[in-house]
């Protein structure tokens, strides 16, 4: 499922403050692939799912005043451009390092790459 009012998000370019301030920073991991460029310009890491646990911003109301859906469980792709910690199906994470130069948005889709995470404990 993609994100819900990624204009709000991310609005003019991609600023991942908004995003992971009304989330928390933690999301849940629903799948992990590894991730290798295929132009060997960034380093190796994991391609995961991420599940959205919470989500506290506002998008605001529909044409007929009704509130809008959050992104609560929803689920997002990110690559961590990182291997020195392996994440696993279930982990809890949080991404660390945003990686502005290699992450950009074609077709209202995004392509988010950080260059570290935490597994956090439950």
């Amino acid at each position: 499922m993609a994100l819900k009012f990624i204009n709000k998000l991310f609005p003019v370019f991609i600023n991942p403050n908004v995003f992971l301030d009304a989330t928390g920073n933690r999301f849940q991991v629903v799948h992990v692939d590894p991730y290798s460029d295929k132009k060997n310009n960034l380093p190796d890491g994991y391609r995961l799912n991420l599940l959205i646990l919470d989500d506290g911003l506002d998008y605001g109301t529909d044409s007929n005043g009704n509130p809008n859906e959050s992104n609560q469980l929803a689920t997002f792709d990110v690559t961590v451009l990182n291997t020195e910690k392996t994440p696993k199906k279930g982990d809890f994470v949080k991404l660390l390092d945003f990686d502005e130069e290699h992450s950009y948005i074609i077709d209202y889709n995004l392509i988010l790459r950080f260059k570290d995470f935490e597994i956090l404990s439950e």
